[in-house]
């Protein structure tokens, strides 16, 4: 037992009784540089060396993100998508119901925009007290008769505190109910006029002549509503018409001589001017329009008569006295022409006649020796040149006919301020 220990032990020396002494592997210099000698390497070599060297030594660190912060970065992930969708629903929400409510008021549009005085009245069908359904539609129709009557009376509240246009509802709603509720016609029907709805209050007031063709002050109004809208034909016949039913009117007058002067039938509107003027001769605008007739009409000697009633009215104002120079020049009268003139330099500058005197409707004596003096002194030989050159071309033209008359004015703005049954004078 001892002896095969002994020879166990023999071998177990690890072998290396066997290596010769002299073995170059342990006397020898190291053939393989140390690993971490790079030098004589390329760069490349020594980046991929540096690398396998790194792994060898120390093991290369794997960077791992701490599970927390993992968890907070998916829940704010989550958190913005969630408020991304609830825009994007919400914004569909709106879209959707934007284009439900776009539909709903197309489909009433002409129910909500069209007044009430617009819409035709349904005649009520024949009432038999022996019949117990007529008599309860009829009891149904009185109540809402009472629900009209509230309402008026709530727009007067309104109308009290200068709330308009809510006023305007309410009768509104009660003519819905009573369509020929008179109160809810006269308080619209001026309400309408004060907002220019023109359409609406000539509307109106015809409903409230329907309900009583005598009412005279009704008649008066819808006349100026008919002028309002520019309805000169319309003007001329319910003028006509009240003027043979009634008393002579003035302001009815003045609404028919400015329907005749707009419709360019100046011989019938002069002499309904002259009818206001024999009421009120110092009516400015009556009298400016039938001056600007007569001179349409080429009558200037009866433009002349009432040009010079408005300069003695006006002084200051200059067309008139261009006015004035025109009829006289068109009359051949030169030295009252150049008196005129010469009276509108002193009052208005020179600089302001100049444009005159080069207009077509002094051609008529633009070759009169004492307007020629007159306009080299104010004007200068140049201009005296540039107004014969003008004549010549003038002639040269022909004998064509120039209008003398004054531009045509529609007479009397349509405003809406004042009284209502004042007419626009």
């Amino acid at each position: 037992m001892i002896k095969k220990n002994k020879n166990r032990s023999k071998r177990d020396g690890g072998g290396f009784e066997r290596l010769p002494s002299g073995s170059e592997f342990y006397t020898s210099n190291p053939t393989e540089a140390p690993l971490n000698d790079d030098t004589g390497l390329s760069n490349s070599q020594r980046v991929r060396k540096t690398d396998r060297h790194q792994a060898i030594l120390g093991g290369r660190r794997e960077e791992k993100m701490d599970p927390r912060e993992k968890l907070a970065l998916l829940a704010i992930l989550k958190v913005g998508v969630m408020i991304l969708v609830l825009g994007i629903t919400f914004f569909m929400l709106r879209k959707g119901i934007g284009l439900y409510e776009e539909s709903v008021w197309l489909d009433h549009m002409d129910v909500i925009k069209q007044s009430p005085v617009l819409q035709e009245v349904v005649l009520v069908e024949d009432f038999d007290i022996q019949d117990q359904t007529s008599r309860e539609k009829f009891a149904e129709r009185v109540e809402l008769w009472k629900k009209a009557d509230r309402l008026v009376r709530s727009a007067d509240t309104l109308l009290q505190r200068n709330i308009y246009d809510q006023a305007i509802e309410q009768c509104q709603d009660a003519l819905r109910l009573n369509p020929t509720h008179r109160g809810a016609l006269e308080r619209l029907s001026r309400l309408y006029y004060t907002q220019e709805n023109y359409v609406e209050a000539v509307n109106a007031y015809i409903r409230l002549l329907s309900i009583d063709p005598s009412k005279q002050d009704v008649q008066k109004c819808l006349i100026q509503s008919l002028d309002a809208l520019g309805d000169d034909a319309a003007v001329k016949y319910m003028a006509e018409w009240y003027l043979d039913q009634n008393m002579f009117d003035v302001d009815i007058q003045r609404y028919l001589a400015n329907a005749l002067y707009s419709q360019e039938n100046f011989k019938d509107a002069v002499l309904s001017y002259a009818k206001v003027l024999s009421q009120t001769p110092k009516d400015v605008l009556a009298l400016e329009n039938q001056a600007a007739a007569y001179m349409h009409l080429q009558q200037f000697e009866k433009a002349l008569v009432v040009l010079n009633k408005l300069r003695e009215i006006d002084y200051r104002n200059q067309r008139y006295y261009k006015q004035i120079s025109i009829c006289d020049a068109q009359l051949f009268q030169t030295q009252d022409t150049v008196k005129m003139l010469s009276r509108a330099a002193q009052l208005f500058g020179i600089n302001s006649i100049l444009g005159w005197i080069k207009s077509p409707q002094f051609d008529p004596i633009r070759e009169d020796r004492v307007f020629q003096v007159f306009t080299t002194r104010i004007a200068g030989d140049k201009s005296r040149e540039w107004i014969k050159a003008m004549a010549q071309d003038a002639e040269a033209a022909g004998s064509k006919k120039l209008d003398v008359g004054p531009q045509l004015e529609m007479p009397g703005a349509k405003d809406s301020s004042g009284e209502l049954l004042s007419p626009k004078r």
